[in-house]
């Protein structure tokens, strides 16, 4: 408190007076509080769009098309603990709907990225694959690039 009894706010790093204000303490703790409640507030209405995002995409018509493409990509890329989220349903859900796309699309990037994934050699000797789901549904142009990678099998040749 300065010899006028206002408050003085100084920045810690460097010292300087940032302002000078006739705030109390208490009147400091109460926004403080207000502040908090609105916090708590805010995360509450957060997980409720949260919960009611996973909701609508478990009734979406093409869930089960996008939980199959996401088990296919655990067995073909080797990530195993990964689990199906919402959030990574609505990432392959673009890709589902667009009838350029589709299922079949979907699974022969998921096969390129099996086939041909970017690899880095990490000092201790492991091998770091770029095969992650969210890199292959990031866009179209990341999608398309790994559908080019993927092999091409007999019947697509004729």
């Amino acid at each position: 408190m300065s010899e006028d009894g206002r408050y003085i706010l100084v920045d810690a790093a460097t010292g300087q007076e940032i302002e000078r204000t006739d705030v109390t303490c208490g009147q400091l703790e109460d926004q403080i509080t207000g502040l908090q409640r609105d916090v708590r507030a805010w995360s509450m209405r957060y997980g409720e769009l949260k919960r009611d995002k996973d909701i609508a995409a478990k009734h979406h018509p093409l869930y089960g098309d996008g939980e199959l493409a996401f088990r296919h990509w655990k067995a073909a890329c080797n990530h195993k603990r990964s689990p199906f989220t919402s959030d990574r349903f609505w990432l392959v859900l673009p890709f589902l709907e667009n009838k350029k796309y589709g299922l079949k699309l979907v699974l022969r990037a998921i096969e390129g990225a099996e086939h041909d994934a970017f690899e880095v050699t990490r000092r201790n000797g492991s091998i770091r694959r770029f095969d992650e789901w969210e890199r292959i549904f990031k866009n179209a142009g990341s999608f398309e690039e790994f559908c080019n990678k993927a092999p091409i099998k007999r019947e697509e040749s004729k």
